[in-house]
């Protein structure tokens, strides 16, 4: 069975459109593990049938994959898994006609959209409790002036990071963690 990818760049602006889903984005988190549907809506606590249009978005986008096909009584069963383990831009997006502006808001929708929704809940939680929150994790922004040879070492340091967030911990106890990064220049600096 073939692996995911590391990292797959998407030229098709029809596809970050596809990914710009927090449902679907769940179920690409499923499908690191290959799984039929009915797996999938059992770790996402739904029912199979608010699966299958999604799915079939994601296939048909290329996002998903089927890796297998086995007999389950009368039933041919799919097994499904994710192309890769994280998508982003690539250079094809710049030839889809679209202006500037149009491209930035999707891709920056993919990222931002799906960490405001999981900062949103990680506050709920805390405000909830009347106290700070017992879940590990942080929420901030922070910023400052730094040299390009320090911001190139901390973007390196920063995807040294989000690498090691996909090195899953697979013990009894582990929470499914998000980490979304922007660190660009400030737009007021531009």
């Amino acid at each position: 069975m073939n692996q995911p990818e590391d990292v797959r760049e998407i030229e098709d602006i029809a596809v970050f459109e596809v990914l710009n889903n927090r449902f679907r984005q769940r179920i690409l988190r499923e499908l690191m593990t290959p799984q039929p549907v009915k797996e999938v809506a059992e770790g996402l606590g739904v029912p199979v049938t608010r699966l299958y249009y999604h799915v079939n978005q994601l296939l048909g986008a290329g996002l998903i994959r089927v890796v297998e096909e086995r007999k389950v009584g009368a039933i041919l069963e799919k097994v499904f898994q994710t192309t890769a383990r994280s998508f982003r831009p690539g250079a094809g997006l710049l030839q889809s006609g679209r202006p500037p502006g149009e491209l930035a808001r999707i891709g920056a929708a993919v990222v931002l959209d799906p960490a405001r929704l999981d900062a949103e809940a990680f506050l709920v939680r805390h405000f909830e409790k009347g106290a700070p929150s017992d879940d590990p994790g942080t929420f901030g922004r922070g910023q400052g002036r730094l040299s390009k040879a320090k911001a190139e070492k901390l973007t390196e340091k920063i995807h040294d990071l989000l690498d090691e967030l996909d090195d899953e911990d697979d013990d009894g106890d582990a929470i499914e963690f998000s980490l979304s990064v922007v660190f660009v220049p400030l737009a007021s600096a531009e």
